[in-house]
């Protein structure tokens, strides 16, 4: 019962996709103790929904008809948060992917939200530059893919090249990087330096911050063999910066689609975890139209007009080889 498809839109119609479904399955544990309750790959899936739409607990429950209480929903979110399963989730998932991509090229920036209040809040703090209270989202993201691959929520106030240091230092050092692309914010010896001593042989796209001397137009000037020293071991190319724009796309794609700063919760703790689950529905969804792309539904009646049959017919010579098992444990799709 809880595995049937739900009532939604046709552009989220991914929610109901029987490889996406496989994949939260993985991620969820089997209880061994207690009664059995509703299945929580199902509970999710509503929760999904529920921040795309927008709508409340209330009418959530109310489209579920199945006599499920709004209050169920709040306490598996609630259960999701304590237990810290959005930001595991978000690992695995990024690991699994990271193992089928051969380089990385990467796009670093943040971006600031509004609290839910419009007032100051448990985290949050007064940003001078947007004049609101807010948080703020740090991510790295891969420019191939378009998806988060670490991320670090802070106040609103954060300095971007501080927290930029501390993605920089999580990231691990097997990832083949190849390039990593930032803003002026990010022009600083030791956010450079953090980079190149883990992936050397990236090619590093920071254009030049203006000086102090530059900004208050001082006799005193930054020479030209200082300036030449900063540049150096810089591709600062207009083809390799212009892919900066990218993560201003997913950041804009973050509030407008998977609706990020407008869910009505407070406090730095709550933000973190729609962030998360917004990285997270946005892995699923990449992942969903991964498998489209080799797979093709053509729906049969059987046994009656209500019956459907899904046939997945793969082109196998096409086929990535990681695809390839996770295609095969699926049964209900045969294979040329």
């Amino acid at each position: 019962m809880h595995t049937n498809n739900i009532p939604v839109p046709l552009r989220f119609q991914w929610l109901n996709h029987p490889y996406l479904i496989n994949i939260l399955e993985k991620l969820f544990k089997p209880a061994h103790t207690g009664r059995k309750g509703y299945g929580k790959v199902w509970l999710l899936r509503w929760l999904i929904y529920k921040h795309l739409s927008g709508f409340s607990y209330r009418d959530i429950a109310s489209l579920t008809n199945t006599g499920i209480d709004h209050s169920t929903l709040v306490h598996f979110k609630q259960n999701l948060i304590k237990t810290l399963w959005l930001p595991k989730a978000f690992k695995e998932l990024i690991a699994q992917i990271i193992a089928q991509l051969k380089s990385l090229h990467l796009v670093l920036d943040s971006t600031f939200v509004e609290t839910y209040s419009g007032h100051d809040e448990n985290g949050s703090s007064y940003s001078g530059y947007y004049q609101k209270n807010g948080f703020k989202l740090h991510k790295l993201i891969d420019f191939q893919t378009d998806l988060p691959l670490l991320q670090i929520a802070t106040y609103g106030s954060a300095a971007d090249v501080i927290f930029g240091v501390h993605l920089i230092r999580a990231a691990p050092k097997e990832w083949n990087v190849t390039a990593l692309v930032a803003d002026k914010g990010y022009d600083s010896d030791e956010f450079r330096g953090q980079i190149k001593q883990k992936w050397q042989d990236a090619q590093l796209g920071i254009p030049l911050r203006r000086t102090n001397q530059e900004a208050r137009n001082a006799k005193r000037r930054e020479t030209f063999w200082n300036k030449l020293l900063k540049a150096f071991l810089r591709f600062p190319t207009q083809r390799l910066m212009n892919t900066r724009s990218s993560i201003e796309r997913h950041f804009s794609r973050d509030k407008r689609v998977f609706k990020l700063g407008e869910e009505r919760t407070r406090h730095l703790k709550n933000f973190r975890a729609n962030a998360y689950l917004v990285s997270i529905m946005r892995i699923l969804e990449w992942s969903v139209k991964q498998i489209e792309k080799w797979l093709f539904f053509t729906k049969l009646n059987t046994k009656g007009p209500c019956q459907h049959k899904i046939i997945m017919l793969m082109l196998r010579p096409l086929t990535p080889p990681t695809l390839r098992p996770q295609a095969e444990r699926l049964g209900y799709f045969h294979l040329r």
